[in-house]
């Protein structure tokens, strides 16, 4: 388990915090009793995240890079095989380095994140199919400015994660994973062949068509098709054409499409200086000066007229980006517009000077046979795409099926140990967290008949503290955000709860006087630090202060 945390820049009105032991149960940072914010208490907890594996400290928290500057924090683990120093800075935080007892760097003992985060998964025992530590560890860190703090997706790990992700995770955690892996990659592979394909064809890289009712109609277009090919074959090996007869025929198929080319350009050029006279009414900026304005209505209210003008040139920035992009797709259409009349033309022009017969109706059988070829896979790309999309569809919904096989006894294990956990923090008196997962990609967790802001965090707190029982995660975080918004009565519970486990829970406390006596006692004999403002914050100064003068 971590066991320190150490850094120079930590200070305690101008002397050295030196090292911070640290004890498995529970890890209180306190705050001061006004309840003072930016003294580093989600600071040092956002330090236990990036200890373990976690960047937010560097990414997110700039104002403390800005201000401390680079630094390094020092960190031990003890494990069976002994302790293990390390020490990890805020420039270089992609590496981690190995350290003696006093934090000197050891020789060749730098290592990457990869490497040392491989380290903690080994000692931890968490090697089980499909699982990284730092996905594991990650979702139960809930500290100001991580994404963790959603309070009705305890599941993920970040926003952006998809519900999937999610649940993986938790199948990998609780070692469910095996069952399903195999299924997950053949379903992952699937979709990105479906995906794949089908940006194929929104990129015009092959032929396709999108709809039943145009797939009919190719197939009529290639009916017609095969019929003029055949019969064109078969005029030809009977001596039934002439040259006049043919280039006549082959003239009036070119002119047709060449007037149809011309239809379509002009009705894109229209468009083309509809949009640029639109563009052009943009550019014309308002006048800031409302002089006569106030001449004539000294009582109008000049800010909302800034509001609106505001959000007209917003409306305009917005205006500007269609008008381009549109204008660049309607370019391009007419590019392939001309390039077609261009090789019509050319075969016109060119006609009139062939005398040859066979060349004329091999030049005819090849138009035929392009078009033919063109339509036809286009047609077999409508049926790829059907294919695709039903295997892939068959995959998900296997994959779901498993997913809830996998998962339905661990999510009833999970639910019952919230309710036992949220039994002995309210005697039974309030309605547990539920989590229900649907499906793969799917999952629901909530308070029945109770939305508080106070129950929702607590709901995240029962989850967490399920977790530890239930799964191999070694540790969790809850900040004073989570907290501060549960009652007295059961907080009292909560930290009793976080006392008594083996592993290592971290929490931030604001107001040490407004709790209850039992609940005070606990957090006194856990504290690991005292935090109050100005010289008593974390790095032994705030910079949130004006300076005055």
């Amino acid at each position: 388990m971590l066991v320190e945390i150490m850094c120079e820049e930590f200070k305690d009105h101008g002397t050295p915090r030196g090292r911070i032991q640290l004890h498995s149960g529970l890890n209180t940072v306190m705050g001061s009793s006004s309840g003072s914010n930016s003294i580093g208490k989600s600071t040092f907890l956002m330090i236990i995240d990036f200890v373990f594996g976690g960047d937010d400290y560097v990414e997110k928290l700039t104002d403390v890079q800005t201000e401390v500057g680079e630094h390094r924090i020092c960190f031990a683990f003890q494990f069976k095989d002994g302790v293990h120093y390390f020490s990890r800075s805020n420039v270089d935080y992609k590496n981690v380095q190995k350290c003696d007892k006093d934090y000197r760097p050891l020789k060749d003992g730098l290592i990457s994140i990869t490497q040392y985060l491989s380290f903690l998964q080994t000692h931890y025992d968490m090697d089980l199919d499909g699982l990284t530590f730092r996905n594991a560890i990650g979702r139960s860190i809930r500290v100001y400015k991580r994404e963790t703090l959603d309070e009705e997706h305890p599941l993920h790990q970040a926003k952006q994660e998809t519900a999937k992700s999610a649940i993986e995770g938790l199948l990998k955690l609780t070692d469910l994973y095996s069952g399903i892996e195999a299924q997950s990659k053949v379903t992952a592979e699937a979709k990105d062949k479906y995906s794949t394909f089908k940006k194929a064809q929104k990129y015009q890289y092959i032929p396709f068509v999108t709809k039943q009712s145009d797939y009919n109609k190719n197939e009529g277009r290639i009916a017609e098709l095969t019929a003029q090919a055949e019969e064109l074959a078969r005029k030809s090996s009977s001596g039934l054409l002439d040259l006049d007869s043919v280039q006549a025929e082959q003239l009036s198929i070119l002119q047709g499409k060449l007037s149809n080319f011309k239809r379509q350009r002009s009705h894109l050029l229209a468009q083309l200086r509809a949009i640029r006279a639109d563009q052009n009414l943009g550019k014309k900026s308002f006048k800031r000066n409302y002089d006569d304005l106030l001449r004539f209505f000294p009582e109008v209210n000049l800010q909302r007229i800034e509001a609106i003008e505001g959000f007209h040139k917003q409306l305009v920035g917005i205006l500007k980006k269609e008008f381009s992009e549109t204008e660049e797709s309607i370019q391009a259409t007419l590019a392939l517009i001309e390039s077609e009349m261009a090789q019509i033309e050319a075969s016109i022009s060119q006609m009139a000077k062939t005398t040859d017969l066979s060349k004329v109706v091999l030049e005819q059988y090849a138009a035929i046979d392009k078009e033919l070829k063109t339509l036809q896979t286009a047609n077999e790309n409508y049926l790829k795409t059907m294919e695709l999309s039903q295997v892939a569809k068959a995959y998900e919904e296997e994959l779901n099926r498993l997913v809830v096989e996998q998962i339905t006894i661990m999510q009833q294990e999970i639910n019952a140990e919230m309710v036992r956990i949220n039994n002995e923090i309210y005697g039974g008196r309030k309605t547990s967290p539920t989590l229900t997962i649907s499906d793969a990609s799917h999952y629901v967790f909530f308070t029945p008949r109770d939305g508080g802001t106070g129950a929702q965090y607590k709901g995240l707190v029962v989850f967490d503290l399920a977790m530890l029982e239930l799964t191999r995660l070694p540790v969790i975080a809850h900040d004073s955000v989570m907290l501060k918004h549960i009652e007295d009565d059961a907080i009292e519970k909560i930290v009793e709860l976080y006392a008594s486990t083996p592993k290592q829970v971290f929490i931030a406390m604001d107001k040490e006087g407004s709790y209850t006596p039992k609940t005070q006692k606990i957090l006194e004999a856990t504290k690991i630090l005292q935090l109050s403002p100005g010289a008593g914050a974390l790095f032994g100064r705030t910079w949130n202060d004006v300076e005055r003068t």
